[in-house]
């Protein structure tokens, strides 16, 4: 793990080391704290092959690179864009195969992330958990053992490590102590189940502000290798206290993707903006400002 000092880089910095490594784990969840500017600088990287370890629920930030070419197997448990459909880049690569599909459920993603922050070998649960589903035929990780203990038969969910984790967060010092102000309480198990933890924040702060108010830090910078000063890193999801979810945003993508016109979509929002700020403006600077009254 990276040591106390100062960790804060550039999002392109941030872009090539998510891009150079292969198991990625997404934190947030399906429209909140999502680490949208992070997961776009990656895919201007070049990111490719990757394998995604998403919240137990996500949305745009998985099926965007998914849209882009970038995944190649993906561990489901639940994506899609709620009232709007299915993810549209997820269906269309899963029904013509080209992504490898590993499907999940809660406790799937949940504890086996949970076992790899915990160095075990697999979590145990209960057969009734698995018991009359599919998800046994379908998903070869789930193994069948019988307890030690008790002599009972149990499934065994297999550790889920990563390489990098990225993490959108309310605040962060430069030296990677993060606040999660409406996290979804699976931010230290992510961080602490991957190699490399990147952090994207809204608000860069002094350390001396975390140490006043140590009970605020939800991930302590000797876990966190990287920090990235990001206003607005989560657009078009959520930031609590800063901004609403973008429903028009989304509903732009969804249509694009489902409709055929996803390199466009890409080429105006994604690959197109130089950077961070050419994104904001491609989206509309009077938008963002919108959104600040939904916090």
């Amino acid at each position: 793990m990276a040591g106390a000092q100062d960790k804060v880089i550039s999002l392109d910095q941030a872009g090539a080391m998510i891009a150079a490594r292969k198991i990625l784990s997404l934190a947030g969840s399906h429209s909140v704290n999502s680490p949208m500017a992070l997961i776009r600088a990656a895919i201007r990287a070049g990111a490719s092959a990757l394998s995604i370890i998403p919240p137990v629920t996500t949305s745009i930030a998985s099926d965007l690179l998914i849209a882009a070419g970038a995944v190649d197997t993906f561990y489901l448990c639940y994506i899609g864009f709620e009232t709007l459909g299915f993810a549209p880049a997820f269906r269309a690569a899963a029904e013509a195969g080209t992504l490898n599909v590993i499907e999940g459920d809660e406790p799937f993603v949940m504890l086996g992330t949970r076992a790899a922050a915990g160095g075990y070998p697999f979590i145990p649960v209960n057969k009734g958990v698995y018991e009359g589903t599919d998800l046994p035929r379908l998903n070869p990780m789930l193994k069948k053992v019988t307890d030690p203990f008790t002599g009972e038969e149990v499934y065994a969910i297999p550790a889920l490590p990563a390489d990098v984790c990225i993490l959108h967060a309310q605040a962060a010092d430069a030296q990677g102590n993060a606040q999660f102000w409406g996290g979804n309480n699976q931010e230290l198990d992510k961080a602490m189940a991957a190699d490399c933890v990147i952090v994207s924040a809204e608000r860069l702060i002094s350390v001396d502000t975390t140490r006043r108010d140590v009970e605020r830090v939800n991930i302590p910078g000797h876990m966190v290798d990287a920090v990235v000063h990001v206003p607005y890193g989560a657009h078009p999801t959520a930031s609590p206290e800063f901004y609403g979810t973008d429903e028009a945003h989304l509903k732009t993508y969804f249509d694009a993707v489902r409709g055929g016109n996803r390199d466009d979509y890409l080429d105006r929002f994604v690959t197109g903006p130089a950077d961070h700020e050419a994104y904001l403006n491609a989206v509309g600077l009077t938008a963002m400002f919108e959104l600040q009254k939904n916090a």
